[in-house]
């Protein structure tokens, strides 16, 4: 993995631009600038395996705390709806029992009415079978007079 021609051609230009000093290919600091070269190739490389890695990794967590979340939020939305039907249910047992109640007291009210009309009728009835006896004994009594005389 030796850097290409053109490349060492490059360094060895901007080496004698800046320092004024012109160096061969076969320059120690030349194999030093391949062994950097190499290294800094090996890194990137490593790097971006490790980078890979690392998002992969990130991304199979991402998933599990989403498919956590979600699990998480259905068990508190299944509760809110359990709760909620036992809420709906109690409330509507409740107002069904002051129906009943109310509906038992009208009906109570509206038979003691009836009870009551029809204790007035007896004694109506009573008073008018009172009132035909006197009339026909009255009746009697005025033909028994009106006969004998």
């Amino acid at each position: 993995m030796s850097p290409s021609g053109k490349q060492v051609d490059e360094v060895i230009q901007q080496i004698a631009s800046a320092h004024g000093v012109v160096l061969s290919k076969d320059d120690p600091i030349m194999m030093l600038h391949t062994m950097n070269d190499y290294l800094i190739k090996e890194n990137k490389s490593a790097q971006q395996d490790l980078l890979d890695n690392f998002r992969s990794q990130m991304e199979l967590f991402s998933d599990q705390w989403s498919i956590e979340a979600k699990n998480h939020s259905d068990r508190i939305l299944n509760s809110s709806i359990v709760s909620s039907k036992a809420e709906v249910a109690r409330v509507m047992e409740e107002q069904s029992r002051v129906i009943i109640e109310q509906w038992k007291h009208e009906l109570s009210s509206g038979f003691s009415q009836v009870h009551n009309t029809i204790q007035a009728s007896r004694q109506t009835a009573i008073l008018n079978i009172i009132a035909a006896l006197i009339t026909s004994i009255s009746a009697v009594i005025i033909l028994y007079v009106f006969l004998t005389m």
